[in-house]
C-alpha cells in the first residue's frame, strides 16, 4: 500500500478576492486585512508560526474572516497540528459550508490523525460541494482501504482514475484492494499499469511481487522484488517479501540472508524476526528460532503468529508449559488454534 502526499493542497493559500472588498472599508477590517496579508507573506516563506500569529490576529479583529480561518488551518497542518487544523477549517465551514476545497483540506487533516471514517465523510462533502479532483477521490479510497472496505475503496480509486487516467498511485492502491480481495489477476493488471505510468515507484514492484507470490509465480515475483530493491536499496519490506519467495522456492540460504538484511535495515521490523525464526526452525535450530520469535514479540506484543511459531519451537524443545502459554496467547490474539491444543493448559 502506498499513499501519496499532496501537501500542495493542504498548504494552499487564498488571496483576498478584490470583489469581496467593499468600497468603504472600516478601520477594523482594514487592520484585519493587513494582518491577513502579513500571514500570507509568512506562508510564502514557510514561516508558519509567524503566519499563525497573523491569521489569529486577523480573526481577533474580524471573527467572520473566512479565508483567515482557511489559511490558519493550512499553517497548522504544515506544523502537523492536525487538531488545530481541523478546528480552523471547521470555523471557516461554519461561515460557508459550500467550500469544497476546505472540506478536502479538513479531510486531509483528519486522515493524518488516522480518523479515516471522518476523513472519508469530509472527502464526500468536498465532492458534494464541487471539489471533484482526482486527489479527493483518491484519499476517499485510502480512507476506505484502511477501514477495510475494499469494494467501496475500488469505486473511489476508479473515480480518481477516471479524473486522471495517468494516476499511478490510484492504480497501485486499487491493485492492493484487489489483492486483499484475492483477485490477483486484477491486482497484477493494476500494478503493471501503475508501473507503466510511474516506473520509479519502488512500492509498485514490491506490491506486484506480492501478488505474484499469491499466484504462485515465484520467479516473476523475485524479479519484481529485485526491481523494488534496485530503485530503493533500503526497502526493508521488499527484502522480507523476496525472502518469503525464496523460502517458498526452497532457497533457504537466500531467504535467511534477505530476512537478516531486513532486520539490519529496520531493527524494529517484527515480521522479519519472525521469519528468521521460521528459517531456523526449518533447520531444527529451535533455540535460535526462539530468540527470533522473542525479538518479534518484544517489538510487537500483539503478533499472534509469532506466539504460535514460538509454541511450535517450545514443543520441539519439550518446554510443554511454555508451549501451552504461547498457544493460549496466540489464540487470544486471533490465531486459529484448535481448542484441543489448549484444553489441558492452565
Amino acid at each position: 500500500m502506498m499513499v501519496g502526499v499532496f501537501l500542495s493542497a493542504m498548504l494552499s493559500v487564498f488571496a483576498q478576492n478584490e470583489m469581496e472588498v467593499t468600497t468603504v472599508v472600516v478601520v477594523e477590517n482594514q487592520e484585519a486585512e493587513l494582518a491577513y496579508n502579513k500571514g500570507i507573506s509568512f506562508m510564502d516563506t514557510k514561516q508558519y508560526q509567524e503566519a499563525i500569529a497573523q491569521f489569529e490576529e486577523a480573526i481577533r479583529i474580524n471573527p467572520a474572516f473566512r479565508q483567515a480561518y482557511v489559511n490558519l488551518g493550512s499553517a497548522k497542518a504544515a506544523l502537523k497540528d492536525y487538531d488545530g487544523a481541523v478546528f480552523a477549517f471547521e470555523q471557516s465551514l461554519e461561515l460557508d459550508s459550500t467550500q469544497g476545497q476546505v472540506w478536502y483540506s479538513r479531510g486531509l487533516a483528519l486522515y493524518n490523525k488516522n480518523d479515516y471514517r471522518q476523513s472519508y465523510e469530509s472527502m464526500q462533502s468536498a465532492v458534494r460541494n464541487g471539489y471533484r479532483t482526482a486527489e479527493t477521490y483518491y484519499y476517499a479510497g485510502v480512507d476506505l482501504f484502511f477501514l477495510k472496505e475494499y469494494e467501496a475503496a475500488i469505486t473511489q480509486y476508479t473515480n480518481a482514475i477516471k479524473t486522471d487516467l495517468s494516476y499511478a498511485y490510484a492504480y497501485n492502491d486499487r491493485g492492493s484492494c484487489y489483492r486483499m480481495l484475492g483477485k490477483y489477476n486484477e491486482a497484477i493488471r493494476d500494478y503493471e499499469i501503475a508501473a507503466n505510468y510511474d516506473p520509479q515507484l519502488a512500492n509498485i514492484y514490491d506490491n506486484l511481487g506480492s501478488a505474484l507470490v499469491k499466484k504462485g509465480d515465484l520467479q516473476a515475483a523475485i524479479k519484481n522484488f529485485n526491481l523494488a530493491i534496485a530503485k530503493k536499496p533500503d526497502f526493508y519490506a521488499a527484502y522480507n517479501n523476496r525472502g518469503e519467495a525464496y523460502f517458498l522456492q526452497g532457497d533457504i540460504k537466500s531467504a535467511f540472508n534477505d530476512f537478516k538484511k531486513a532486520t539490519e535495515l529496520n531493527k524494529q521490523y517484527a515480521l522479519a524476526y519472525n521469519n528468521l525464526g521460521v528459517v531456523y526452525a526449518s533447520q531444527k535450530k529451535y533455540e535460535e528460532a526462539l530468540k527470533m520469535y522473542a525479538n518479534a514479540i518484544k517489538i510487537n506484543p500483539n503478533f499472534g503468529m509469532a506466539y504460535y511459531h514460538q509454541a511450535a519451537a517450545q514443543e520441539m524443545l519439550r518446554q510443554f508449559d511454555e508451549c501451552c502459554m504461547s498457544l493460549v496467547k496466540a489464540r487470544e490474539l486471533g490465531v486459529d488454534v484448535p481448542a484441543a491444543l489448549t484444553s489441558n493448559c492452565n
